[in-house]
């Protein structure tokens, strides 16, 4: 079977490099031909950032256009106006053109977007009996940086259209599975598949007193990364060797060094920038404890919980809070003590001392291994399997 996964990311943004290129891998090992079309990135001289990243092994890529910003040291510069319409327009031309060269027998669209969406529109018209299957790991209209009206509407007119056009919808939190539920048409099946993750357990883990955040550094997104100074000082008054390794880039990511920088904590923080999957196993080899501040909003009740999954799968604390898809990952008798109030910095604080303090035992670490077999990428690709035939 041919499989064409249609996204509006580069090879190193996180639903790419989390969600669907994992399972795409599987997919090829079970016989199929998967293809992903993804964008260029852009970066400015100045920004670490790296472009478009290496191909990934068993999976083709196809480049269909540009990301419509730039990444730069003070975060993303993005287009507007006719320069982000144009280039919007020019991406799903060439997307269009993909789909048609491949002629795949089912296309996947990643996150409902209006340039992936109005794609798979054009060829929808061309090839009729390609079957359409909608992948949705986000609230767009809450997680996108909107700056107008028209633009919400765009937002509003591409999940809706998108949600019309699949035979079949895969959601990634309950949130967002009850979400398209109410705006898909009745008869549409919905299934839940959260994003999963795989990791060698195997890893020999950091014994020090090492906090890890790992992912986007984007207030926008929900991450309140702007209490990790904070965290970390109130730690350190108990563990005064305590440090944090930040793994991730975002648009807050001066902002953040420079709040370091004025509690006099730089030399506290470890900056490992941008990563990939085969970055993680040595991240997670310098990590103790992995921390989540998140905001009790919309965008973290749909979103999947990148951290807390790799925190069960590498049998690892993570201090976060009772929000969203966490709940249901995480085992219940580890709640207590790995759940902290939102927004509370000395609360998220006193979870990290006491974890370093107390560690968790061989059978909590058996608890978190155990639930992360159920969102394994090998068991997810077979449900997504079963949702393409």
């Amino acid at each position: 079977m041919k499989i064409a996964f249609i996204t509006t990311q580069s090879l190193l943004q996180s639903t790419v490099v989390g969600r669907i290129l994992p399972v795409a891998k599987e997919l090829g090992k079970m016989g199929n031909e998967v293809t992903i079309l993804v964008h260029e990135e852009v970066s400015s001289p100045q920004s670490s950032s790296q472009g478009r990243g290496n191909d990934p092994v068993g999976v083709r890529t196809v480049l269909i256009g540009h990301n419509p910003f730039t990444r730069t040291e003070s975060g993303k510069k993005r287009k507007s106006g006719f320069a982000l319409l144009f280039l919007m327009f020019s991406n799903a031309l060439r997307g269009l053109q993909a789909l048609l060269n491949i002629h795949p027998d089912v296309i996947v669209i990643v996150k409902p977007l209006p340039e992936n969406v109005f794609a798979v529109s054009l060829v929808r018209l061309l090839l009729p009996r390609a079957s359409i299957v909608l992948d949705v790991d986000d609230f767009e209209l809450f997680a996108n940086v909107v700056s107008s009206l028209p633009e919400r509407a765009v937002l509003h007119w591409a999940e809706r259209r998108a949600s019309k056009m699949a035979q079949h919808i895969i959601a990634a939190t309950p949130f967002l599975a009850d979400h398209m539920r109410a705006i898909a048409q009745k008869d549409v099946p919905i299934t839940l598949i959260p994003t999963g993750l795989s990791i060698d357990t195997a890893i020999q883990q950091n014994n020090s007193h090492v906090i890890a955040y790992i992912g986007s550094v984007s207030a926008s997104s929900g991450h309140l990364v702007f209490m990790l100074p904070e965290i970390l000082q109130h730690v350190r008054k108990e563990f005064s060797d305590a440090t944090i390794l930040i793994a991730g880039s975002g648009d807050d990511e001066q902002e953040l060094r420079k709040l370091f920088s004025e509690k006099n904590l730089e030399s506290c923080v470890e900056w490992f920038g941008r990563f990939s999957d085969e970055d993680i196993p040595q991240i997670i080899s310098k990590t103790s404890v992995i921390v989540d501040p998140i905001d009790d909003s919309i965008v973290n009740r749909a979103k999947s919980s990148y951290r807390a999954m790799l925190a069960c799968s590498s049998a690892l604390p993570v201090v976060t809070s009772n929000i969203g898809i966490r709940p249901i990952v995480i085992p219940e008798v580890l709640h207590s003590r790995f759940f902290a109030d939102v927004g509370n910095s000395s609360d998220y604080a006193k979870r990290i001392t006491d974890l370093f303090q107390y560690p968790l035992s061989e059978e909590d670490k058996k608890a978190l291994r155990d639930k992360s077999q159920e969102y394994s990428y090998q068991k997810t690709a077979e449900l997504y399997y079963n949702c393409l035939v």
